[in-house]
């Protein structure tokens, strides 16, 4: 080991005398072991409960993960939602919605390892079409599309973009210019 590089017993030592000392052991712990505050939100829905809002939060960013990409809650897309139950979504949609966040809340969705979310989803998917002609998951999936790729990080990040385009070139291959769809500015 070269002399210029630091271990972790040191680097801890270190950081206890920037701090002032010895912390105690709970912090520590937390520290070490990465843990995470719960999620509180930071807006007030305005037709959503404060769970169901969360909840969405959580369904969102299943729907679309955060990857080289912002994901959806970071489009803002379950106050897209919110906003869509609240002003657009007419009363059959909104008990739809509000009847399949209430039994995700029943089964303890928001406990759930994120595969076994993926898992109950995927359940939903399934189901779909199945019953009334727009289910619970159909209504989030097209709901959430449309919030990420209207929003200005899905529009601009994850689908190529040019706000100022050039020619027109009609029937060309997807891959020519990337493998992106193109959004509209």
């Amino acid at each position: 080991m070269s002399s210029d590089k630091i271990n972790r017993r040191k680097a801890l030592e270190r950081t206890s005398i920037l701090l002032g000392g010895v912390l105690t052991t709970s912090i520590w712990t937390g520290v070490l072991s990465g843990c995470e505050a719960p999620k509180e939100l930071d807006w007030s829905p305005k037709f959503m409960t404060r769970d169901e809002a969360m909840l969405t939060e959580i369904i969102v960013d299943i729907l679309i993960p955060r990857t080289e990409t912002p994901g959806a809650s970071d489009a803002l897309v379950h106050r897209f939602i919110d906003e869509m139950l609240d002003g657009y979504f007419n009363p059959g949609e909104q008990k739809t919605v509000r009847d399949g966040l209430t039994e995700l809340q029943e089964t303890g969705f928001s406990d759930l390892s994120n595969n076994k979310r993926i898992e109950v989803l995927l359940d939903l998917s399934g189901k779909a079409g199945q019953g009334s002609p727009e289910s619970f998951f159909q209504l989030m999936r097209s709901t959430t599309l449309l919030g990420y790729f209207t929003s200005e990080v899905g529009a601009t990040q994850a689908l190529a973009h040019d706000p100022i385009p050039g020619t027109y070139e009609g029937c060309i291959p997807i891959n020519k210019y990337g493998g992106k769809s193109w959004s509209e500015s």
